[in-house]
């Protein structure tokens, strides 16, 4: 077997990255393909099995080598997989995948593939080199259980009924939050997966925020942060005084729009801190995000975990460019420690909100 024979293949349902498996005569290896717009492309391997006798060393030159004896615990003669047992299971960042055989895991290539030289896991794997990963048993029904769970979200996010029961569930949470709604607004024209934002108002104040954004984590934030997980499912939210609002809200709600296509489309990721320059609103450069959870006192709706995971309401907070620039030079915390007043820190009133 000379030429190279596609397994399976599968596309990401939220990133523009493509899951296959390839078989040679050497190998079989589980790739996840990325795509990157005019930035490039990029091309990750896991090795799953030798498909013929084993090496007695490590052949570093060769892009489909076969790991030699004592790397693997399959037969040494070789080993070859069932095609028609194969499946590829994303995980919930869209950008990372499982390659599974008959339900059993043969690959996995996580969030932090491509860091200090890790390949991904694969289930034959013996110790660790560039080409695969041992998976250790007591991680592997951890992943088993994300597996599942990933492989049954996707499948019933593919159903309405999904989506109305969450949207009852966010109108619930909301109301509680801001009263009764007074306005809905779709972000991707009824594109899968589902964004809208949510508006309402209490004491003076119009709200706006987002819904569906945290049924999916974001990509790459547990290669950037530290324990990620606690920050991947966000929600995004405005909030401006009634006599402002109708002038303004639409600037962020158009951001919101963008950036939810954009966390997917170029695998980015928006935490607490974060900015993004929109000069749409007079007088003001960019939107510094606020983490409700990060400041204590600060308003937010009470999110229940998804799976586990808490969910994030980032306060969308309009900057002017002396402040986004303090923000670059100094970080967050420095333009926080000159808020003129942190509880309402997220409430846009048309003045700038920290002493520089």
């Amino acid at each position: 077997m000379r030429e190279k024979i596609t397994l399976i293949e599968s596309e990401s349902p939220l990133c523009p990255v493509q899951a296959f498996a390839e078989q040679t005569e050497n190998a079989v290896y589980f790739y996840l393909f990325y795509l990157y717009g005019d930035k490039g492309k990029n091309l990750r391997a896991c090795w799953v099995c030798n498909c013929r006798e084993a090496p007695d060393r490590l052949d570093a030159g060769d892009k489909l080598s076969m790991l030699p004896k004592g790397c693997f615990s399959h037969d040494p003669q070789g080993i070859t997989v069932d095609a028609e047992k194969l499946r590829i299971v994303w995980l919930p960042d869209g950008d990372s995948a499982a390659l599974l055989e008959g339900g059993n895991i043969l690959a996995i290539i996580p969030p932090k593939a491509g860091l200090y030289d890790f390949p991904g896991f694969a289930r034959y794997a013996v110790g660790q080199n560039r080409y695969a990963w041992e998976l250790p048993a007591d991680q592997r029904m951890q992943w088993m259980e994300q597996i599942a769970e990933s492989d049954m979200l996707f499948e019933r996010s593919q159903k309405e009924d999904f989506w109305q029961a969450l949207h009852r569930e966010n109108l619930r949470i909301l109301e509680a939050f801001f009263g009764s709604g007074r306005g809905y607004y779709s972000m991707n024209g009824g594109a899968y997966p589902p964004r809208g934002i949510l508006e309402g108002r209490k004491n003076g104040v119009t709200y706006g925020i987002t819904e569906f954004l945290s049924v999916f984590t974001q990509p790459q934030i547990e290669v950037h942060i530290r324990d990620g997980w606690q920050h991947s499912r966000i929600e995004f939210g405005f909030a401006a005084a009634d006599g402002l609002a109708d002038a303004v809200k639409m600037e962020a709600y158009n951001m919101f729009t963008a950036l939810s296509k954009g966390i997917y489309r170029d695998r980015a990721f928006f935490a607490h801190g974060h900015t993004n320059t929109w000069e749409g609103i007079p007088g003001f450069h960019a939107f510094l995000f606020i983490n409700a959870r990060a400041i204590r006192g600060l308003e937010a709706p009470q999110y229940a975990p998804v799976s586990g995971d808490p969910v994030n309401l980032l306060w969308a907070v309009p900057i002017t460019e002396q402040e986004y620039d303090f923000t670059v030079q100094n970080g967050c915390n420095a333009l926080l420690s000159r808020a003129k007043d942190l509880s309402r820190i997220h409430i846009f009133d048309g003045k700038p909100k920290f002493r520089l």
